[in-house]
Order: structure tokens, then C-alpha cells, then sequence
């Protein structure tokens, strides 16, 4: 049984219907409800960061196969969270040093860090369970990605536009989590997209994995006796 596996996809596809539903409201009733970009790039990665501890606690329940895609998954993850830190010292190095100006490429910078932090997660989802899923599902995460994408370019784009007015929020020691994300809010809202299309897919899984998955990989023993091998 992939106990801590089932445990894992639900706790991520719960979290996929709370966000996505959040989202959707928020960009129907035109920003009535603002879950907060802030939301999606910390409530995101936390979630995230739950549903790969419980895959590292069940590792022994995987073969070979699932275990280095978890372990690309991990990797994939990582990633993504260094382009949030890259943004993270960018911004402290610009505010500590004022006499740099704010160049045009570390506009680039700041805004291509912070989207490849929300489309990391996005990847995340979608390659750690692209290989449970039966096919109709993977065309899903695919679609669910190239939307993450597109979304996540648009929004940093727009934070690399506001690098400025977040620099000097800084200086005038007025800069919140919420302000430096707000110009963002309504864009987020379009991933909604994305999180109902990785739940469609995430249920797919819960299903395959019901199934059952094999534990081990057969491993040929070097026989003690007279010749051949052991499995």
C-alpha cells in the first residue's frame, strides 16, 4: 500500500480545488476577493513543500522508477525556489546599493525569477505525477503547464515593470509582502486554469495509484552455489 503516497496527491488535489476555487471567484466577481498573489506564491510553495515530505517518507514504498522521478521532482522544485531567491538578493543588493540605478537587465532578472518561482510550482505538479496518469491526463498536465507558463510570464513581466516603485517602498521603509505583489492580484486569478486542470488530473492519479503500485525492483543475486543467478 503507497500509503504516504495517497497521503501526498491528497493533500496537493485539495489544495488545488481551495486555490483554484479561490482564484476563479476572485476573477469573476472582478477582485471582489483577492486571495492575494502573496497566497499564491507562499500558500503555493508550503503546500508544495507537505506534499514532497510526505513522498520523502514513503520512498521505500516506490520502485526505482518512481523513486528518480521523485527525486527529479525534488530537483525540479528546487529550482524553482531559486529563482525566488535570486529575486529575494536582487532586490536586497539594489537597496543596499543605490548608486547602481535600477539597469534594465536586472529588471529582466527580477521579473524572470519571480515568474519562473510560481511556473516552477506548476512543473512540479505536473512531472510528479506525469507518469501515473493515463494518457487523456497527461495531455491535462501539458495544458496545465503551457497555461502556468503564459500566466507566469505575464506577471513577470509586470513585477519587473514595478522593480522601481518596490525599490523605493524600500527605502521609505513602507514595502509589505502584500503591496509588492498587489499589482499581480488580478493576474494570478487566471491560473485558476491550471490549478482545476492539475486537480482533473490529480483524481486520474488517485485512481491509478488505487490500483497499486509495485514496491520493489527485481535485483539479480550472485548465486552462492553452483551457477546461474538468484532473483
Amino acid at each position: 500500500m503507497t500509503t504516504n503516497l495517497r497521503i501526498s496527491l491528497t493533500i496537493l488535489t485539495l489544495g488545488f480545488a481551495i486555490e483554484g476555487a479561490g482564484e476563479a471567484y476572485s476573477l469573476i466577481s472582478s477582485g471582489a476577493f483577492l486571495p492575494g498573489t502573496s497566497l499564491v506564491f507562499l500558500a503555493s510553495t508550503l503546500l508544495t513543500l507537505l506534499g514532497l515530505l510526505f513522498l520523502f517518507l514513503g520512498r521505500h514504498e516506490w520502485n526505482e522508477i518512481h523513486r528518480s522521478r521523485a527525486a527529479r521532482t525534488n530537483l525540479i522544485f528546487g529550482l524553482s525556489l531559486l529563482g525566488g531567491f535570486v529575486a529575494a538578493v536582487e532586490v536586497a543588493v539594489l537597496a543596499y546599493y543605490p548608486s547602481l540605478g535600477i539597469p534594465l537587465w536586472s529588471k529582466v532578472v527580477f521579473g524572470a525569477a519571480l515568474g519562473s518561482l510560481v511556473f516552477g510550482t506548476f512543473a512540479t505538479y505536473a512531472y510528479l505525477v506525469f507518469h501515473l496518469v493515463r494518457r487523456p491526463s497527461r495531455a491535462v498536465l501539458v495544458a496545465s503547464a503551457v497555461w502556468a507558463l503564459i500566466v507566469s510570464a505575464y506577471i513577470g513581466r509586470v513585477l519587473a515593470g514595478d522593480l522601481p516603485s518596490i525599490l523605493a517602498a524600500i527605502g521609505a521603509r513602507s514595502l509589505s509582502v502584500d503591496q509588492m505583489f498587489a499589482p499581480v492580484d488580478y493576474l494570478a486569478s487566471y491560473l485558476f486554469v491550471s490549478y482545476f486542470l492539475l486537480f482533473a488530473a490529480y483524481l486520474d492519479a488517485h485512481a491509478v495509484v488505487a490500483k497499486g503500485l509495485p514496491t520493489a525492483t527485481p535485483v539479480r543475486v550472485p548465486a552462492t552455489g553452483g551457477g546461474g543467478t538468484t532473483r
